[in-house]
Parts: C-alpha cells; structure tokens; sequence
C-alpha cells in the first residue's frame, strides 16, 4: 500500500516588515485608509466586515512600525509615487 505525502507549494518568500511585507489586501486597505476613508467606509467598498479591515489595518501597522493612519498614510504616498 502507498501513502500519500502531503505537498506545500513553494510560496514566494515575503519580508515579515517593512512595506514589501504587506499582502495584497492590506495594501489595498491601507491605500483606502490613506484615501481618507474609515474602517467601516473600507468595509462597504470591499464588501467585507469592519473586523477584517480593522485586521488587515493593524497587520499593516505592525509590519509598518507606525501607530496611526496619518504615518499609514505617508508609507502610502511614498511607496505610490516611487511606482510612478
């Protein structure tokens, strides 16, 4: 009898800070968050709950280092505009 092993896809690897850290949802939360929207204001355009913005807001705060929306929002205006 043959047994099955279990297989994990390799998965890109991605910083654990800084911005390149983010997912891509936390970095479409934080580019709202940025636009000047609130977490519930984010949920309804991603039709998702407050509680998983307010988690994707907080991992993007940790992995940031920052502790408001206004320091969110200057890591999303530098990084965006470095892109154009």
């Amino acid at each position: 009898m043959q047994t099955l092993k279990a297989t994990r896809r390799a998965r890109p690897s991605r910083s654990r800070s800084g911005w390149n850290a983010l997912t891509p949802a936390e970095l479409q939360v934080a580019r709202l968050v940025a636009a000047g929207l609130s977490n519930r204001a984010v949920a309804e355009e991603l039709m998702v709950s407050p509680h998983t913005v307010n988690t994707h807001v907080r991992n993007a705060f940790l992995k940031l280092d920052v502790s408001s929306r206004v320091q969110l929002t200057r890591h999303v205006l530098i990084h965006d505009a470095e892109a154009f």
